[in-house]
């Protein structure tokens, strides 16, 4: 699809933008995947301050209110500390479909970065991808400089 806008084939979705994150979870917006077969999450680690720590994973669900939620087996980063000198990393979690609890009816996710002691400078980017039907949504997006 040489010729497919990047926008028209793969839905950014709402994430945690750059910001000095607190020690707490930080959770993004449960999305469905009904309509896509694929998912990654860009987590962005900037500086992080004395004694943190970061942690990332995703989890699935049931619906939009997070109903059932549940981690997803496999679908975590390496815990990232400031004293092993992690900031300035970027982390890519991928997400296939078929690796959802289809059966029980699970085609909701979302990520979940974990701050603890101190903290950190990050954001996450998750973007879906192989739309079943594109072009996908771009309300997510300002702005498409083409």
């Amino acid at each position: 699809m040489y010729t497919a806008r990047f926008t028209e084939l793969n839905e950014i979705i709402a994430g945690l933008y750059p910001a000095l994150k607190q020690a707490a979870a930080h959770n993004t917006a449960w999305t469905s995947m009904a309509n896509h077969q694929r998912a990654i999450y860009l987590v962005r680690v900037g500086a992080m301050t004395a004694l943190s720590t970061l942690d990332f994973k995703l989890q699935q669900a049931t619906a939009a209110a997070g109903t059932g939620a549940k981690d997803i087996s496999g679908k975590a980063i390496t815990q990232l500390t400031q004293a092993g000198g992690d900031g300035s990393e970027t982390c890519v979690v991928e997400l296939r479909t078929e690796e959802l609890d289809v059966d029980g009816g699970f085609d909701y996710i979302r990520g979940v970065l974990t701050v603890g002691t101190d903290t950190v400078y990050c954001e996450v980017i998750p973007i879906k991808f192989a739309a079943n039907h594109p072009p996908v949504s771009t309300s997510a997006i300002t702005e498409v400089v083409d």
